[in-house]
């Protein structure tokens, strides 16, 4: 285990990029030849191009049998550079592809975490961008996500009550694909549950990508959109995790995902006693 001491400040600065391994031979490029590869024409995370990563994770797919679903290694990470297929694979047969230009992410030796950080969904995750400290002392996967406090702060509140809940959710509609900040799955639908910043929500523009998104997500069969403003989160906690209880008792209870089964429970008090299913 990396033994790194962090100066603490409000907010630690994202550090760390956990990354997807698609196939046992990026694994054993990762294990073998300390690098990594991101191709430049995609979606790079801003933390590889704007010089902030020190480190860098891995989360390995379904088809890693036994592995699958986790994150369990990470590595210093060295250097990044911009450089052609063609020198990252010397071996390789010239062909259309060997122009292609990738971000390489070199760095050091690939240690074990203490413990692995299981998606207990078992979702397909491409990047996480996060801090060191988080994947230090994350749990499951939705632990590791450092988006913003607002977020961080409702998911402490989720945990607090036992509500199970995917951060960073992706969710496809008709005409579109949304990132949900909290995806709630329940019997009877599904709870996307977004954390609006005031300074950025109130813009006149986001008020209408914001309608426009709930109309579609409202579309889609079995989700239902809940919005929190900073106030709710900061000031009016209690009463913003009484309206997610609320909804997903009327949704038919929490879904619960464990390595054996799926179950689903009931999460209000009423007249002061457990709901029957609680």
């Amino acid at each position: 285990m990396l033994q790194i001491t962090l100066h603490m400040s409000k907010r630690l600065p994202n550090d760390t990029l956990v990354a997807l391994f698609k196939d046992k031979s990026d694994f054993l490029i990762a294990r073998d030849e300390g690098w990594y590869r991101i191709p430049t024409s995609s979606r790079v995370p801003e933390l590889v191009k704007n010089g902030g990563m020190r480190y860098i994770a891995f989360y390995f797919k379904k088809s890693f049998g036994d592995w699958k679903y986790s994150i369990r290694h990470v590595a210093q990470v060295d250097s990044v550079s911009i450089v052609k297929r063609r020198l990252l694979f010397p071996t390789e047969t010239i062909n259309a592809k060997s122009n292609n230009t990738y971000y390489k992410i070199s760095f050091g030796l690939l240690q074990a975490l203490p413990r692995p950080i299981l998606s207990l969904r078992g979702r397909q995750l491409l990047f996480i961008p996060t801090t060191l400290t988080k994947l230090q002392q994350a749990d499951e996967i939705n632990d590791v996500f450092a988006d913003s406090p607002l977020e961080d702060l409702l998911w402490s509140e989720l945990k607090k009550h036992r509500l199970p809940a995917e951060r960073q959710f992706y969710l496809q509609t008709n005409s579109d694909n949304w990132i949900c900040d909290f995806a709630i799955f329940c019997k009877n639908g599904n709870i996307n549950v977004e954390c609006d910043g005031d300074e950025y929500h109130m813009k006149p523009e986001q008020v209408v990508y914001d309608k426009n998104r709930n109309n579609q997500i409202s579309a889609v069969a079995n989700w239902t959109p809940l919005r929190f403003t900073t106030k709710h989160l900061i000031h009016e906690m209690p009463e913003t995790i009484r309206t997610i209880k609320r909804k997903i008792d009327k949704l038919g209870g929490i879904q619960v995902v464990s390595e054996d089964e799926v179950s689903y429970r009931y999460v209000s008090k009423q007249d002061g006693q457990l709901n029957l299913f609680d």
